[in-house]
């Protein structure tokens, strides 16, 4: 009786032994399954053309989709031609000789003379 229930506590152990590493295998394919960056990585890596085309289409039409309609651009000449931007360049290198002028003329107009210099009492 007692070989026969040795025979059964081993026949139990193999079968325990081999369930554990069937439920590992199990365990590790199903990880696998779970990681989904790693499996993208993969993916990416075994095939950079097709995720690139992917991409590039999917790039396109979401900016198609997306896309705000263009406001309406009335036709009418440009706004500045050659003369205007020269009279402005013009002006700009003149300007401070202009301010400088100014300046002196409205001294000359508005200052009393006499009383831009300080008195010492």
């Amino acid at each position: 009786m007692a070989s026969q229930s040795q025979g059964q506590t081993d026949a139990l152990s193999a079968r325990l032994a081999a369930s554990r590493a069937s439920l590992g295998s199990e365990f590790a394919t199903l990880r696998r399954t779970l990681d989904v960056p790693a499996r993208i990585k993969d993916s990416v890596l075994s095939k950079p053309l097709v995720w690139f085309g992917g991409s590039l289409g999917v790039g396109l039409l979401a900016s198609m989709l997306l896309k705000r309609p263009r406001p309406v651009v009335r036709e009418s000449k440009p706004s500045r031609s050659l003369w205007k931007l020269a009279l402005g360049g013009a002006f700009a290198l003149a300007r401070p000789a202009l301010q400088t002028w100014a300046m002196r003329e409205f001294g000359k107009r508005f200052v009393i003379p006499g009383n831009d210099t300080v008195r010492d009492s």
